[in-house]
């Protein structure tokens, strides 16, 4: 089961609100890691330039500032995308579960540090 999927299933939501939801944290995530942090996240998932686009269209009228979004604006971009405060918490798990293996507890760490609604 693939990453999509397995959000999908475990938040009983679409595939199209995983993969906007996905995107969302992917795209903070990229603002927290070093580019060759995040080369090794494109590694892990392969299709993560797609999931930030699908994030990017869920935004307001335009998607300018949802460019823009870090640890910070994930809670933003996570209501745009249509999520529920109660549900951050196990997408960001899922996630960063998925990539520990790839990015290492550290960095998993440091970015739940800027973004502590992932950790519930």
């Amino acid at each position: 089961m693939d990453l999509v999927q397995q959000v999908a299933a475990n938040l009983e939501i679409d595939q199209g609100k995983a993969e906007k939801g996905i995107g969302a944290v992917l795209m903070a995530l990229r603002m927290s890691l070093d580019p060759a942090g995040f080369a090794q996240v494109r590694l892990a998932l392969p299709n993560c330039e797609s999931l930030m686009g699908r994030a990017l269209m869920s935004g307001a009228r335009t998607g300018e500032m949802a460019a823009l979004i870090g640890p910070t604006g994930l809670m933003a971009a996570l209501a745009a995308a249509g999520y529920q405060k109660d549900d951050i918490p196990q997408l960001g798990r899922l996630v960063l579960e998925h990539l520990r293996p790839t990015i290492g507890t550290a960095q998993v760490e440091k970015f739940l540090q800027g973004a502590p609604a992932l950790r519930g």
